[in-house]
């Protein structure tokens, strides 16, 4: 008998936020008047957790200032369902891996304050559902995150504001993914809070080696590179055919509980397209940056059908110790997921030549055509 996963409810990723920060996304992006109670809701959690994340960032934060993140952190990049949060999952079972907590990516700053943590912590493990919507991996204010929800959290440079603000997708790309019209200041500040993050979830998860999840720094590498010299990265790609529908449906289902002003579904997908020719044009122009030795590709096909052989491969190329070591726990979740369930998909006519016109410069990199498995309706 299948175990039925705990229902839960979402909130908008800014009730761990600076006020200031909220009250700027408020004033500057249009609102929908029907989500004005999340939206009260919102700022009510934030002014009660004031206290909290204010000592945090007084007493507690500076505490991390001089401290080192001594081993070269791995960020994992790529499109958006494209097998991201499953390779995280994976490499999370090696212990000297530290990594964002659900948790901390939504209160990045009431993290080691005791009763904050004790009362904020609680109050996400009632609320976080069992699972996502978009594709029923499972939730949990433990388990590993992606740092893009935090980054905006004091510095207002974060891609994900757009769940809140999906009008304003493309506009937040080119400002929080590009950078585009910021200014030195601001993103030193953005910078600088990202190390802190790093070298808190560090300190949070015990492990060593800081591994990331965030399909938004695939678009920034050439950032990451001027913070981490030495930093590893993953690629991992999937049919682009593929992307589009897991993401079309991941959106559709994932932005009613978050957003704050209300989009067209013909919008979404306007948007899914833009972004994802955007984002590939920028890491292939930006990887040449990243030294040969530091850079791995990864099929996500390939990770589903061998992917004990896939991080062998990663462990060698990119020098990462540990593996013999790791290689029980990975074997371990690999047969725990072996039943997890895909979502199903089906592409209209006009949206498949969409995706073949404008998607057909990373299709011919990496060899893709239309899965055979796909229904075109």
């Amino acid at each position: 008998m299948t175990k039925k996963s705990k229902r839960g409810m979402l909130f908008p990723p800014a009730i761990g936020y600076s006020m200031t920060v909220v009250l700027s996304l408020i004033i500057k992006n249009k609102l929908s008047l029907k989500y004005f109670l999340r939206i009260v809701i919102l700022v009510l959690i934030n002014i009660i957790n004031y206290p909290f994340r204010t000592y945090e960032r007084l007493f507690i934060n500076p505490r991390f200032k001089h401290k080192d993140v001594s081993k070269a952190p791995v960020f994992i990049i790529g499109h958006w369902r494209s097998g991201t949060t499953h390779l995280h999952n994976l490499l999370c079972q090696d212990s000297q891996m530290a990594y964002a907590s659900t948790y901390q990516s939504v209160f990045p700053d009431t993290l080691f304050n005791k009763l904050g943590r004790f009362l904020f912590k609680g109050f996400s493990s009632l609320l976080i559902p069992g699972t996502r919507k978009g594709d029923n991996v499972s939730l949990g204010s433990s388990l590993p995150q992606e740092e893009e929800f935090a980054l905006g959290a004091k510095t207002p440079l974060s891609f994900y504001f757009f769940w809140m603000f999906p009008q304003k997708m493309i506009q937040f790309y080119d400002t929080y993914i590009r950078f585009h019209r910021v200014k030195k200041k601001q993103l030193d500040r953005w910078k600088s809070d990202y190390h802190l993050f790093i070298k808190k979830a560090i300190k949070n998860t015990t492990g060593d080696r800081y591994l990331s999840k965030n399909p938004p720094n695939t678009g920034r590498i050439k950032t990451l590179l001027s913070m981490f010299p030495d930093a590893k990265f993953i690629f991992i790609h999937r049919n682009p055919v593929e992307v589009f529908l897991s993401t079309q449906n991941f959106y559709r289902k994932m932005l009613p509980p978050l957003q704050l002003q209300a989009i067209h579904t013909d919008q979404i997908d306007t948007n899914i397209i833009s972004i994802y020719k955007k984002i590939m044009n920028d890491y292939l122009q930006e990887k040449e940056a990243i030294p040969a030795k530091n850079l791995v590709e990864v099929p996500y096909t390939e990770l589903e059908k061998s992917p004990l052989a896939v991080l062998e491969t990663i462990y060698t190329h990119l020098d990462l110790d540990n593996y013999e070591a790791a290689f029980p726990q990975f074997e371990h979740y690999i047969d725990k997921m072996k039943s997890y369930n895909k979502n199903k998909h089906y592409i209209e006519k006009h949206q498949l030549e969409t995706i073949r016109n404008e998607w057909r410069f990373f299709m011919d990199a990496y060899a893709y055509d239309v899965p055979e498995n796909v229904i075109v309706e």
